[in-house]
């Protein structure tokens, strides 16, 4: 005899409900307050907890470095100190921009862009045109982010190869070890002390290297 189920339907396995779902956070930055109130409407309409607005860009720097918004969307004037502001506030590394201007001249396009907006938006705002911004937005933020941690970790790695060489070449030298031998016994020694093998050997380097007489850490 089957057991009926009773209640809703339940979602899938796996798949996540409504309530469940990061809730994102932006900051909105706009001298006029109709057009601030527009776009804060359009974000929280689809989803987003918007943490903080303001009308002036220049007092955004602390209320981002505050709230720590998933993207900050901010309104800027053609000839105004906005664009300096604008670059403070990308300097943060906190969260992606959206500009939104009166206008789309080439230079204010190229001063926005080199102060490190990534879209850009004219009044007056429509959901059809911030929406897709904001998601671009925060998409390529999250890719440009994955992508410096992918340089450093690179740099990270070259930089323990190199401290390890150095390390097997002076073990090499004052131990009287071939190259396998010195590896192994970077790597013996980093597991029984639960280290990383750079860590062995900077302290290979530091005592070897500065002080040929002494003896490497055993």
């Amino acid at each position: 005899m089957g057991i009926e189920r009773t209640g809703g339907p339940t979602l899938p396995p796996g798949l996540p409900s409504e309530q469940a779902r990061e809730v994102r956070r932006a900051v909105v930055c706009e001298r006029d307050e109709l057009t601030r109130r527009s776009i804060t409407g359009i974000l929280a309409e689809d989803g987003f907890e918007v943490v903080g607005d303001t009308a002036e860009p220049a007092d955004a720097v602390g209320l981002i470095r505050d709230r720590r918004p998933d993207v900050v969307v901010a309104g800027i004037a053609p000839g105004s100190a906005d664009l300096l502001a604008l670059a403070e506030i990308t300097a943060l590394r906190i969260a992606p921009v959206v500009v939104l201007a009166t206008d789309s001249t080439p230079e204010q396009i190229a001063g926005a862009r080199d102060a490190g907006a990534l879209a850009y938006l004219t009044k007056p705002p429509s959901r059809a045109a911030v929406i897709p911004a904001v998601e671009v937005a925060i998409a390529r933020y999250a890719e440009m982010r994955r992508l410096a941690a992918d340089v450093e970790a690179a740099s990270r790695r070259l930089e323990s190869r190199k401290l390890i060489d150095r390390a097997k070449g002076l073990l090499m030298t004052h131990r009287r070890m071939t190259e396998p031998e010195a590896f192994r016994w970077i790597q013996r020694t980093a597991m029984d002390r639960r280290k990383a093998s750079a860590v062995i050997a900077a302290q290979v380097v530091a005592e070897l290297g500065e002080a040929p007489q002494h003896r490497a850490a055993s």
